[in-house]
């Protein structure tokens, strides 16, 4: 732990107010008056805290200032462009963490953009976009769907927050490889954008009422064979959903998922299943999972089959019999 000689209060007293909350302003204080009473240090993580303990970026970020950001790095492009374009984007958040005199961290930046989109829609923003975003040739719809549907399923979000924050663009990208390689990222976040403004991707119902604290995992078919191999799927009643890249493949639900993802694997009883996995790549087929607990309501076949349904009506998979 790197540590620092003792910080006077004096230093710490005179950070203005306006980026301290009084609690914490006065445990700062003791903290500091007390390491110098009995000679500490402090660490270094603390007095960096102090730095920015109480600060709330979103009061910041004023529809003035994210003209001014706009004007000078959007290039006449539109906020979503800012958003989902990675050389946009960076030089955005470089220019907004000059502007506040203080560094957009990476934690930050869903809640930069989501400020940002918030502040367009309640016409916050005088800033209009004077250029089209550029055309992708590439239809990668189905392939986008699937990962943002994976995505936001797993973590119960909006496609904006997917968007806006760091670590679910990557996670979504991540997504896009299990089902087919070399797909451009700019592309797949285009194809999620066009998707959330023809609303072709509105959040299932079922997905919203039946959470039961339900956990999404992906694998490609070859991984999915050697976990249950290894008997590492779980044996907890759920869904599973072969996909590839044109799109939902079949949709199915389990009391046990391993038991069931195993007979599917080894000889399914679907025919036309059974034939695409035989004669497919291992690379070409993935399989989504969405795992209840043991004692959840997810027990009961009647519920397993109603999510079942809903998903199938809403995801049109290729094999299944449309409920």
């Amino acid at each position: 732990m790197q540590l620092v000689p003792n910080v006077a209060v004096s230093s710490v007293i005179a950070k203005s107010p306006n980026t301290l909350s009084v609690k914490n302003f006065i445990a700062t204080v003791f903290v500091v008056i007390a390491s110098m009473i009995l000679g500490l240090t402090l660490p270094m993580a603390m007095v960096r805290a102090t730095d920015t303990l109480g600060s709330n970026l979103g009061d910041k970020l004023t529809g003035p200032l994210l003209d001014r950001v706009l004007a000078d790095q959007a290039n006449g492009f539109s906020t979503d462009e800012v958003m989902i374009r990675d050389d946009l984007r960076a030089g955005f958040l470089k220019e907004l963490g000059q502007q506040l005199n203080q560094p957009i961290a990476r934690e930050q930046e869903a809640e930069v953009f989501l400020s940002l989109l918030n502040a367009r829609k309640a016409g916050k923003l005088t800033y209009r976009a004077t250029k089209r975003s550029p055309r992708i040739d590439e239809n990668v719809d189905a392939i986008a769907e699937i990962a943002v549907r994976a995505v936001t399923d797993r973590h119960r979000v909006s496609m904006d927050t997917l968007l806006a924050d760091a670590e679910m663009r990557e996670e979504l990208q991540h997504e896009v490889t299990l089902i087919a390689k070399g797909i451009d990222a700019y592309a797949i976040r285009k194809s999620v954008l066009s998707l959330r403004k023809k609303r072709a991707l509105r959040p299932e119902l079922v997905l919203q009422v039946a959470d039961w604290q339900r956990e999404v995992m992906t694998w490609s078919l070859a991984e999915l064979t050697t976990k249950l191999k290894a008997d590492e799927v779980p044996h907890l009643p759920g869904i599973y959903m072969f996909r590839t890249e044109a799109g939902y493949l079949y949709i199915g639900e389990a009391v046990d998922l391993s038991d069931r993802l195993t007979q599917h694997t080894s000889g399914s009883d679907r025919v036309s299943l059974a034939e695409h996995l035989r004669t497919a790549e291992q690379g070409d087929v993935t399989v989504e999972l969405h795992v209840f607990p043991k004692d959840s309501p997810a027990k009961r076949v009647t519920v397993r089959r109603a999510y079942e349904s809903e998903l199938i009506r809403s995801r049109h998979p290729k094999l299944n019999v449309r409920p």
